[in-house]
């Protein structure tokens, strides 16, 4: 059968720290308070963006005697005495390492322990300083702000099951389960076993007649014929390879329930009980 992908409400957590609690694959798994969730072709993602944050500063390397700043508009350092190459001031430097790197959806910094219940923790390389932008304070020192995208794991994930994974790829449902979007961010894997309804081969009343399914708007009939050539109704169709054989009885008794013209005028029989499963990292 194709598989689809489904779209089912959800209540979802909207305070740091209150993720909704996965017990088993039937609940499926969401992306953690914190992280911008994103479905596409069914493959869910997690991602965290990140601020890295360093402070302006004086004096630069090159003006090493500019050690007075100035914080109006953009940072200026001003030399104590003489000024160097006739130069009054020159624009302020950044600090050489972050002095703070921050959550930027939860504005929190990545050591909160609140972030770290909700997301981990969050292992950055410090991005190179040319990614690093001033952003002009009018009444405080400017803060140089670089931004980096990092992706985490659903909330629910067996953790044996990502080893060996990069999170930026992604987790999907196994081959052959329908993916459901959960609140937006989460993903729930379920397999509903179809057959289409047909009749047994072999007619142990008259072996030279076998069943032959009759469509038909309503409930199909298996048809056959008697030893005198009469036509014969068989009580109930069964599901076609699924190891299901009319001794066994009426497949109603047995666990399945009849789609009457689930696809246009042709019956299907689906297996009672939905099975579930955790996606897979990709």
């Amino acid at each position: 059968m194709k598989r689809t992908l489904r779209i089912a409400a959800s209540a979802t957590a909207a305070l740091l720290g209150v993720a909704p609690v996965h017990a088993s694959e039937r609940d499926g798994v969401s992306c953690p308070a914190g992280a911008d969730a994103s479905v596409q072709q069914g493959v869910l993602r997690c991602r965290v963006t990140l601020e890295h944050t360093r402070a302006s500063m004086c004096p630069r390397v090159d003006y090493p005697n500019y050690t007075q700043i100035e914080i109006r508009g953009v940072d200026q350092c001003k030399p104590q005495v003489v000024p160097l190459r006739g130069k009054a001031s020159v624009d302020s430097a950044m600090t050489p390492l972050p002095v703070e790197t921050r959550v930027a959806s939860l504005n929190r910094p990545v050591s909160d322990p609140a972030v770290i219940s909700a997301l981990g923790v969050l292992a950055t390389v410090p991005p190179a300083d040319s990614a690093y932008q001033r952003r002009v304070d009018q009444v405080s020192q400017d803060r140089f702000v670089a931004i980096q995208v990092v992706y985490v794991w659903p909330k629910g994930m067996p953790l044996p099951s990502t080893v060996g994974h990069d999170p930026k790829n992604g987790v999907a449902c196994p081959s052959g389960f329908d993916a459901t979007v959960v609140g937006g961010r989460g993903l729930r894997c379920s397999d509903t076993v179809v057959h289409k309804a047909g009749c047994d081969s072999v007619n142990p009343l008259n072996p030279l007649s076998p069943w032959i399914v009759e469509r038909r708007t309503g409930r199909d009939l298996c048809v056959s014929k008697d030893l005198t050539g009469n036509r014969v109704t068989g009580q109930y169709t069964i599901p076609v390879n699924a190891g299901y054989v009319g001794a066994m009885g009426n497949p109603a008794q047995h666990g399945w329930a009849l789609d009457t013209d689930r696809s246009g005028n042709v019956d299907y029989w689906v297996k009672n009980g939905t099975v579930y499963k955790y996606p897979v990292a990709r």
